[in-house]
């Protein structure tokens, strides 16, 4: 099949049961084909959290969902009156205890971390962890074993007893920024070493990372999103690890508005799009030159900035933007994209959802491909990409809820919904995405966590 490079997603399958304001996890969790194992042959689940009424941090209720023969399925659901479920908080999944199979980790309502396995049964509950939203699963020590990162702390990934704790540190990921061949957990201000030492300090605002080498030079560095920081309110900032300069840390963008040209008023004053906005970035090829960009959605607009612009010393800061495209998330101003070359030509596609609707930019220009209706208030989520059928074609996973004012040409939207291109062109996928911050580096297909996390070539996360 070779795409002809036009843009017809449907809609495949609907659950329009429940409000939904969290990103989806797509993960194996049964034996499908029933071949004594859970791996990548069988078919994945989707998993994500829905809540009432409007009370999207509160009494949340885990999903899971698949597509059998055609027909979207219910799993199982999970409810608990103790340490309830935040439903406004992402998820993780994987094999966290060694035995074949994979469990979930789900942040309650007071701040724990909670763990199920794969039929959502509960298995262990965290002591109180000072704050829980972003549950990252990666193996830190080699030893064959995940564990748990949340704001602050490491959780064993068997047991739940807290390893260690990373003191001033919030939304993280893992990577290996000294490249010594052990992973790191990257914060935005800063890193610690894989057993919890500090390792680097940046001293500026910073709230969500993502690690990639910009320059192709072997090294990684971390882009950061600074949402309502003292100093940045909007910005993105640049640096990576040098352990001959002063806490170890180079800065290589102190800080660059992502509105660009656009102007704060298109969101009301006192709205959070008005005074601050930027969710996790995004990282990939979106021009097609080789070599890796930053995205970000903020509260006016969308925002791509050019990988050799942002290491080139010589390049303003006001001129590293790619492109910018007017949207509107002045709720949270915090949301999330991903990217994927749906028709193979080398350069990435970006899948975004604002308040009102999910769009399909082309990642070179910024022009819009395809949009629809999307109604969300929004927090964190974002639509991701995977294979969720198993038909060797990649979809799309999108949230939407009903319980705010927010509209779209006069009409809302609820649930989850998956997309596949109606002529069947997309190209082929994984079939997991099981954290927000996934990359593809970070968990194999079927579940288990790498003991060793290759760095891709280019980028990392």
């Amino acid at each position: 099949m070779i795409p002809d490079g036009t843009f017809n997603p449907a809609v495949k399958y609907h659950w329009n049961k429940g409000t939904v304001m969290m990103a989806p996890i797509v993960i194996q969790l049964d034996d499908d084909n029933c071949d004594g194992k859970v791996d990548e042959r069988d078919i994945p689940e989707i998993v994500f959290s829905q809540f009432i009424g409007g009370q999207y941090n509160n009494n949340g209720t885990l999903h899971a969902i698949s597509i059998v023969g055609g027909e979207l399925v219910e799993k199982w659901s999970a409810h608990f009156d103790v340490d309830r479920i935040n439903p406004g908080r992402e998820i993780a999944g994987g094999d966290i205890d060694g035995v074949a199979g994979n469990e979930l980790v789900v942040c309650t309502e007071n701040n724990k971390v909670r763990a199920l396995n794969a039929k959502g049964e509960a298995l262990w509950t965290s002591a109180w962890a000072g704050g829980c939203i972003q549950p990252t699963l990666a193996d830190l020590d080699g030893d064959g074993l995940a564990e748990v990162v949340i704001e602050g702390v490491v959780l064993d990934g068997a047991t739940g007893a807290t390893k260690f704790t990373l003191p001033g540190s919030s939304y993280s990921t893992a990577a290996d920024l000294d490249l010594d061949g052990k992973l790191d957990v990257v914060h935005a201000r800063g890193a610690f070493t894989g057993a919890g030492a500090v390792m680097a300090q940046t001293g500026v605002d910073g709230t969500f990372p993502a690690v990639a080498d910009l320059d192709l030079d072997g090294k990684p560095e971390v882009a950061v999103i600074s949402n309502n920081g003292a100093t940045l309110k909007h910005h993105l900032v640049i640096w990576r690890y040098n352990p001959d300069l002063p806490n170890k840390v180079e800065i290589v963008r102190p800080g660059i508005n992502i509105n660009g040209p656009l102007n704060p008023s298109l969101c009301p004053v006192g709205s959070a799009g008005n005074t601050r906005g930027g969710g996790p970035p995004t990282i990939a090829d979106f021009n097609g030159d080789g070599t890796p960009d930053v995205a970000v959605a903020g509260g006016i607009g969308y925002a791509v900035f050019d990988g050799k612009k942002l290491m080139d010393p010589n390049v303003p800061a006001a001129e590293t933007l790619l492109w910018i495209k007017q949207t509107k998330d002045c709720s949270s101003a915090a949301t999330g994209s991903s990217v994927f070359d749906f028709d193979g030509d080398g350069s990435a596609e970006v899948v975004y959802s604002d308040e009102h609707y999910l769009r399909i930019y082309k990642g070179s220009t910024g022009d819009v491909l395809w949009q629809t209706c999307n109604t969300t208030g929004t927090l964190r989520e974002f639509p991701l990409v995977a294979d969720v059928d198993n038909d060797g074609r990649a979809d799309i996973v999108a949230v939407s809820n009903n319980y705010s004012s927010i509209t779209c040409e006069a009409t809302k939207q609820t649930g989850v919904r998956i997309y596949g291109d109606a002529k069947g062109q997309w190209v082929r996928t994984r079939r997991i995405w099981n954290q927000h911050a996934y990359h593809v580096t970070n968990v194999n297909e079927d579940g288990s966590i790498p003991a060793v996390q290759q760095p891709d070539g280019r980028w990392w996360d």
